[in-house]
């Protein structure tokens, strides 16, 4: 008796381990967590570097109407610092350790910061009906 307690005990804890790192995984890969696109919506081209609160850094260079997409884990806990063709352009947004899709739209003037959830895409819109 006490062996199958142990057993099952053993074997409910493997598959616990196995579900929460498997759900992980799936929330990494296909609920888009940590991918980060930047949108150049000014009219030239621009260095942008991009510090996360956690020190982590992004530079690259964006033309005008270009994109750029990466992803990145542990970007620490605060708003991210956009520094535009060397000097401080904005403090945006709120990043935490686990992020949806965020989005950055460079403009001539600011820098505008979305979150997507996936997760509530999934929910089924609401009908309306003509009456």
């Amino acid at each position: 008796m006490i062996k199958a307690i142990i057993l099952f005990t053993t074997l409910a804890m493997l598959s616990g381990g196995i579900s929460w790192i498997a759900r992980g995984k799936y929330d990494h890969y296909f609920m888009m967590e940590g991918a980060f696109h930047v949108i150049n919506h000014g009219k030239g081209t621009h260095e942008v570097l991009l510090r996360f609160p956690s020190g982590k850094t992004k530079k690259f260079n964006l033309g005008a109407g270009a994109t750029t997409h990466f992803r990145l884990k542990e970007t620490g806990e605060g708003s991210i610092e956009v520094t535009l063709d060397g000097k401080a352009r904005d403090e945006v947004g709120y990043v935490t350790s686990m992020n949806g899709i965020v989005v950055l739209v460079i403009g001539e003037k600011t820098t505008n910061f979305s979150q997507i959830f996936p997760a509530i895409m999934h929910y089924p819109l609401a009908q309306t009906t003509n009456n």
